[in-house]
């Protein structure tokens, strides 16, 4: 069992590796060994808000339209910001549809370290 403390521990060492994020518009299911998106298209590494309280993370973060597939994004993946790339966690979802490039959306991710 991990304690509180090292719970708390954990979550502060995933918060300064893990702010770079990467949305795609695959949508097979995730596996434990997948190292990448299904597909892809944009890579967010400025302009990432991640706080943590004790050991609940949150990646807030806003896109331009003009950055999203046609079709809209169906994935997203937090990964390490240094050259190794390791993908933290992948979250599907169902399609944001088309986004004009004159607009944005924001998405939040919670991880918890439990």
């Amino acid at each position: 069992m991990i304690v509180n403390d090292g719970k708390n521990d954990l979550a502060a060492l995933v918060l300064a590796k893990y702010t770079r994020i990467k949305v795609g518009d695959g949508s097979d299911t995730t596996s434990a060994s997948q190292e990448d998106l299904d597909n892809p298209v944009f890579t967010k590494s400025t302009g990432v808000t991640v706080t943590r309280v004790n050991n609940v993370l949150t990646w807030n973060f806003t896109i331009s339209g003009a950055d999203l597939p046609a079709g809209g994004a169906t994935e997203l993946g937090v990964f390490s910001n240094d050259s190794d790339d390791i993908m933290l966690t992948r979250v599907t979802f169902k399609t944001t549809g088309p986004i004009a490039a004159s607009d944005s959306v924001t998405f939040t991710v919670k991880l918890e370290v439990a």
